[in-house]
């Protein structure tokens, strides 16, 4: 439909999209490692003049930035996190010139590692967020030609998702594109409301929130009535990895059928905003290595669970391994060089992931290749203590939702649990694993014994230390499986979108 907002700014806006575009499909990876590597050792070089904190942290470590000249010289300084920076040090300390007011807005941490923090955002980073936002609006959800819905059910408030959502979508809007955004937050019932009410006035609805959420909304939908198919619905996901089953079921279940161009998930956090996003391609390499343990080992070598996988760009953030765990530099309004968010993950050039011969088999794959952004790729395993131990190895959440995924247990579960490792009065260990139902259903033995046997069959296929673990225990290495009815407050948090997949989990 034509576009009333054209003209002016939404003109050079729509040109500066365009621009970013052709450069992240025409230049190759060598450009983008210089571009990364020359944004670092800038970020770098003004940090350690600028930020009270960062220059006392340098001279703490005995690193002096006159000899940091290389991207090699800067591999050897000191990472950052939490623990040995950023809580030692006062608030506007860590900021540009130590002043907190140079920032406009607050976001606050979930808490999911540790305790909350404060995280100053500045212009910035509302510009780089509004930027990216935008090209998965135009590029991937064809947001700049059809009349768009954004229903942002991110929790809004003190967070940062829901607030960097609405904000990046309400730019895209007033700069050209035919967008119209609502934040409904968290409340279900005003979504459904919405949907019915308005959506049908929209050639397209962009449904942004927390995976578990979202699948929530279509379930209620489906109860309901609501005839998903013809609100042409597209998904933006966040904060939590998914399988491609997950995928599969939310598009099926909205009416879609274009999965690889209906589901976008971003990879982000308090501490940067956007650190990468699935791209139609990077959502096509990983459907091949879900449906491939030899794809997938030659990609990341051992793996108990499918990670994160998407694209980002150099010039925003910088990243690098070392121990197997990311690290990155950004700017923001605390900056952040050789951060350590403590999530494990690889970074792969596009040229290295595109030259894997099995590929090549696959058509999304290959008919996606030429006009795919050329960015690096990520892959992110998440935290360690998102996990339980139990004799020693990890069990991870990805493990069980991938039980809970399949066609027939849908139709039963929710799709949220709690995890636990416990002991016995001997002291002998076991675990367990408190699992949702849908609404209106009801605990009985033979749901719980269906979901039990899902839950173990595809917790041996995709965890092979469990898989060893059980050949050795046998019935011993078994979780206890309980089943709860829907929004039990014991398990459920009914005030938070962020679900704790594991209690005790901080």
């Amino acid at each position: 439909m034509p576009n009333a907002k054209a003209g002016g700014i939404s003109d050079l806006y729509g040109m500066r999209l365009d621009f970013v575009s052709r450069t992240m499909r025409s230049k190759n990876g060598e450009f983008w490692q210089k571009e990364g590597e020359k944004m670092a050792l800038g970020l770098f070089r003004k940090a350690a003049e600028k930020i009270p904190a960062y220059k006392d942290f340098l001279k703490g470590n005995n690193v002096k930035p006159s000899l940091i000249k290389s991207i090699k010289d800067f591999s050897n300084v000191p990472f950052v996190d939490k623990e040995n920076y950023l809580r030692k040090y006062p608030l506007e300390k860590l900021c540009w010139e130590g002043k907190l007011e140079n920032n406009t807005l607050l976001s606050v941490s979930s808490g999911s590692s540790g305790k909350p923090f404060f995280w100053p955002r500045g212009d910035n980073l509302e510009i780089e967020t509004t930027i990216t936002h935008a090209m998965i609006f135009k590029e991937f959800f064809t947001a700049a030609d059809k009349s768009t819905l954004v229903i942002n059910s991110f929790s809004m408030g003190i967070y940062i998702a829901g607030i960097i959502t609405q904000n990046s979508a309400l730019r895209a809007s007033q700069l050209g594109m035919p967008i119209t955004v609502i934040s409904p937050g968290i409340e279900v019932e005003d979504i459904l409301r919405i949907i019915i009410e308005v959506g049908g006035k929209y050639e397209q609805i962009i449904l942004a929130g927390y995976p578990p959420f979202i699948k929530d909304i279509i379930d209620s939908g489906i109860r309901r009535g609501i005839r998903w198919k013809k609100y042409n619905i597209k998904f933006l996901f966040a904060t939590e990895n998914f399988s491609e089953e997950f995928r599969d079921y939310v598009v099926k279940n909205s009416g879609g059928s274009d999965v690889i161009h209906s589901a976008i998930n971003i990879y982000g956090s308090a501490d940067a905003g956007i650190l990468a996003h699935e791209t139609p391609i990077s959502i096509a390499i990983r459907r091949a290595l879900s449906k491939s343990s030899a794809l997938s080992s030659a990609l990341y070598g051992s793996s108990p669970f499918l990670p994160t996988f998407g694209q980002y760009n150099p010039i925003y953030k910088f990243f690098e391994v070392a121990d197997e765990e990311l690290l990155f530099s950004a700017y923001g309004g605390i900056p952040l060089i050789r951060y350590n968010i403590h999530d494990s993950g690889k970074v792969l050039p596009f040229r290295d992931v595109l030259s894997i011969p099995e590929l090549t088999q696959h058509t999304a794959v290959t008919n996606l290749r030429k006009g795919a952004w050329k960015l690096p790729f990520v892959g992110v395993f998440g935290k360690s203590d998102l996990t339980i131990s139990f004799y020693g190895l990890k069990i991870y959440p990805e493990n069980i939702k991938a039980g809970l995924e399949n066609d027939d247990i849908t139709k039963l579960v929710s799709g949220r649990f709690i995890m636990e490792q416990k002991s016995r009065a001997d002291q002998s260990q076991y675990w367990e694993i408190n699992i949702e139902l849908k609404e209106g259903a009801r605990p009985t033995n033979k749901i719980r014994k269906t979901v039990a046997d899902s839950v173990i069959r595809e917790l041996k296929a995709k965890n092979l230390e469990y898989n060893r673990l059980h050949s050795a225990l046998g019935k011993r290495s078994l979780p206890r499986i309980r089943l709860f009815e829907k929004g039990d407050k014991r398990y459920v948090d009914t005030r938070s979108a962020k679900h704790r997949w594991t209690k005790g989990q901080r």
